[in-house]
């Protein structure tokens, strides 16, 4: 049985976030690995809020092209179809 230190959560909902996880840390792979997004260092609130919402969007838009890459049939990855974009 799994133990949380939250109260209140049904088993399934623990074990449907500890499954979350890995889309998590796939999307932190994601980021810094095939978006290339580096670590910053911000002290202002604003300016952190801001970097976060541009990581989330560039992941989103990572995440549409290749699902839509898949959809479409194509065996590109979503970086192949960039590389192949810059061509143009």
């Amino acid at each position: 049985m799994p133990i949380t230190n939250v109260g209140g959560m049904a088993l399934t909902e623990v074990v449907q976030r500890y499954k979350s996880l890995a889309d998590i840390e796939r999307g932190f792979k994601v980021l810094t690995s095939e978006i290339e997004i580096a670590p910053v260092f911000h002290r202002l609130p604003e300016r952190i809020k801001s970097h976060a919402s541009i990581c989330f969007m560039a992941l989103i838009l990572y995440r549409v092209m290749h699902q839509r890459l898949k959809l479409a049939g194509s065996d590109l990855s979503p970086e192949a179809a960039f590389a192949d974009l810059r061509r143009i």
